[in-house]
């Protein structure tokens, strides 16, 4: 199994955390680790490079979830994947490639295959859905009758 750490911005990471777990039921080894405003850089990276040994420790790599390119959560993650081989970062996630690879990372041993599948399901996720266009609007029945 892969594991998975989530990190990024204020409640990014346990938010996401918890509605991974709403959808898609239980994630066995993973970590969600906020960088909150005003949190010294070094108790953050120490926070995010802990959460990442527990998870290594029992899984054969980790894909780490950030929330924004550039950003201290980003920079941090890459620093500490340098440090492993198995590690990747993944930056801009969204729901739908988290409970896509929290389903598939069970079955795959592959860590860069499964960042590739997630940023594939994660870029499809991304959609400008419109409601389709209709006749004219119906005035609603007077007094709130109805059917």
């Amino acid at each position: 199994m892969i594991g998975f750490v989530i990190t990024g911005h204020g409640e990014f990471a346990p938010g996401l955390a918890q509605a991974l777990s709403m959808i898609a039921g239980p994630q066995p080894h993973l970590a969600a680790v906020p960088f909150r405003e005003g949190e010294p850089l070094d108790g953050y990276e120490r926070r995010l490079g802990e959460a990442l040994a527990e998870v290594l420790r029992e899984t054969s790599g980790a894909l780490i979830f950030t929330d924004l390119l550039g950003g201290t959560p980003f920079r941090t993650a890459m620093l500490l994947a340098s440090r492993h081989e198995n590690v990747e970062v993944l930056t801009g996630t969204n729901l739908p490639m988290l409970i896509e690879a929290g389903v598939l990372r069970a079955a795959e041993s592959d860590v860069r295959a499964l960042a590739r599948q997630a940023v594939e399901i994660g870029t499809g996720g991304i959609q400008h859905v419109q409601l389709p266009q209709e006749g004219p609007r119906r005035e609603p029945p007077p007094d709130g009758e109805g059917i």
